[in-house]
């Protein structure tokens, strides 16, 4: 196989790739919420999410985005592996900190 074909952007997982980009972009913006929250909170002396919740999702969120960035550089194997990475560490954290 062609290297230059390795890292050419597969077609094939379009989908895929296309819904664990919007997960990884919610992930980000979770986390920016966090943030967020906990300084109002900070400031308010309001109880936030705490700083579990903030790390976690900062965590979360830098798996998720580099996770994407394998999957829309890679063509072959890698890409739905690492958009299957993103779709398991956002459920997980959206279980974990929002549903459960």
């Amino acid at each position: 196989m062609d290297v230059e074909a390795a890292k050419r952007p597969s077609r094939t997982y379009g989908f895929l790739r296309a819904v664990s980009g919007v997960l990884a972009v919610g992930m980000v913006l979770l986390a920016l919420g966090n943030i967020g929250v906990q300084f109002y909170a900070n400031s308010r002396d309001l109880p936030g999410p705490g700083t579990l919740s903030v790390v976690a999702h900062v965590v979360a969120a830098l798996l998720v985005v580099g996770a994407q960035i394998v999957a829309d550089r890679y063509a072959d194997w890698k890409a739905p592996v690492a958009s299957l990475a993103v779709l398991v560490v956002s459920a997980a954290t959206l279980w974990t900190f929002w549903w459960a």
